[in-house]
């Protein structure tokens, strides 16, 4: 038997389109853009630090990149991270935990080569550059990895598109004031 007084049936009004910018935010998609900024947040290279900043404007391409989260000075490779727990705000913003496995390197008096120097490549057009560095460089000492966890903030643009929202926590991932020292 059919309820009556219901909002069902050829009567009824459609429920409104949402903007692009109000869909609401999965937690999936959040964790995959959050894990990938915070692996290219905490790579770093001062001898190239010119694709670290080219790498962060694709996520952040209104907020100045050269420096954000970075003194400007050391080697700091960001090797694999997961994502955790998704803290939703409302239906578009969501904090994600982020755990990312970080190696900081430090400057060696002696040029070390590694065996094979690394080859000259140019991406094919399927993949975009990431912040990493080589996993080895002339001048160069790798010291032991360590864990580093963040929290990213995820909202969506205008256009609905996925967003790292700076606004959203800007105490919480503070640049970093200290430079690297010694392992």
């Amino acid at each position: 038997m059919l309820a009556t007084g219901g909002s069902s049936g050829k009567h009824a009004r459609p429920e409104p389109e949402l903007a692009p910018h109000e869909r609401p935010v999965e937690d999936s998609e959040a964790a995959a853009l959050a894990w990938a900024f915070a692996l290219d947040l905490e790579s770093w290279d001062e001898d190239h630090p010119q694709r670290r900043a080219a790498v962060l404007a694709r996520y952040l391409p209104h907020v100045q990149t050269d420096r954000l989260g970075w003194d400007g000075t050391g080697r700091q490779r960001a090797e694999t991270a997961t994502a955790g727990r998704c803290t939703r705000i409302d239906d578009t913003h969501v904090k994600v935990d982020v755990r990312v496995r970080i190696t900081p390197y430090v400057r060696v008096r002696e040029v070390v080569w590694p065996l094979h120097p690394p080859p000259e490549h140019e991406p094919d057009g399927r993949a975009v550059p990431a912040a990493a560095p080589t996993p080895t460089a002339p001048g160069w000492a790798a010291c032991d990895s360590e864990w580093k966890r963040l929290t990213i903030p995820i909202t969506r643009n205008r256009a609905g598109g996925l967003v790292v929202d700076m606004d959203q926590n800007a105490d919480q991932n503070a640049p970093h004031d200290r430079a690297r020292g010694a392992c």
